[in-house]
């Protein structure tokens, strides 16, 4: 069985899904909800100390959670959720490479993924959202044009997402202050943001278990991708990034094939960036 339980599901018409997209945009947000509060709430009232007390502490000893999840096996995803909203990170998979990831709305979290990754808190990081809603609040949306023959946009990625693409897209005021640049002590908003809603059911049940997009960043893959490059073994991962002070869970899916996803820049003028997984064709003249 799934965890998917999150919105109804959106509009199937071009018009209906932007006047859906539009609504979700402009709609009250609260990431941090009562159901993930209410895992702390438990832990106390019922005097348990809970292992991920200590939002965004980095932990100090011992081997990251190995949490082996089959087919069909998604309910699992209840427990790395519940480690991501009390501040924990680690790596689950996603419909191209696996990722690194960490609470959006957590910036101690945050900082811990850009450590353990070994790059500059500075670095743009991607998103993974659950939904069209999500990518509404974060981004000001898909390129719009009145000229003729021009395409409709929302039209195009409701049939491709989810999927294996990256799209760049402009930010919103609602982005966190976990994704800015730091110049000379001033943050300054990034004006854009990755946004991926990967074709994952153990992903997406990661995602509608915490209830909110998380921050990410994909494990590194040493060599040139091929056909039948496959994605670092749990031994390879727990290594890179179960150190002390590393990781706090690893998902464990099996073997797969490493793949990127497509990268298409969607600021201006849209342009393919990189051609990975995901067909590049819609976004081509």
């Amino acid at each position: 069985s799934s965890l998917r339980h999150g919105p109804p599901a959106a509009p199937t018409s071009a018009g209906a899904l932007r006047r859906h997209v539009a609504a979700a945009a402009a709609a009250p947000h609260a990431p941090a909800g009562p159901q993930r509060r209410s895992v702390a709430a438990r832990a106390v009232k019922s005097g348990k100390r809970l292992k991920y007390s200590a939002v965004g502490q980095k932990r100090s000893g011992g081997s990251p959670k190995v949490v082996s999840i089959a087919e069909g096996e998604e309910w699992r995803c209840a427990e790395v959720a519940d480690m991501l909203a009390a501040g924990g990170i680690g790596i689950i998979p996603t419909d191209t490479l696996p990722a690194i990831v960490a609470d959006l709305h957590n910036r101690s979290a945050a900082l811990r993924l850009a450590a353990v990754k070994e790059m500059s808190p500075k670095k743009p990081l991607s998103i993974l959202c659950r939904n069209f809603q999500d990518i509404a609040h974060y981004t000001n949306g898909f390129p719009v044009s009145n000229e003729p023959g021009a395409r409709d946009w929302f039209k195009v990625l409701k049939r491709l997402l989810p999927g294996p693409y990256t799209l760049i897209l402009s930010a919103s005021k609602n982005l966190p202050t976990q994704i800015v640049d730091d110049l000379k002590g001033k943050s300054v908003h990034r004006k854009s943001v990755g946004v991926r809603m990967p074709d994952d059911p153990v992903c997406q049940a990661v995602l509608e278990g915490l209830g909110r997009p998380v921050l990410a960043t994909s494990v590194h893959v040493g060599e040139h991708l091929s056909p039948d490059t496959e994605v670092p073994d749990l031994g390879q991962m727990l290594d890179l990034y179960g150190g002390s002070g590393g990781i706090d869970f690893i998902i464990d899916v099996g073997r797969r094939v490493a793949t990127e996803s497509t990268v298409v820049d969607m600021t201006g003028e849209v342009e393919v960036v990189r051609v990975g997984r995901g067909d590049p064709s819609p976004f081509e003249d």
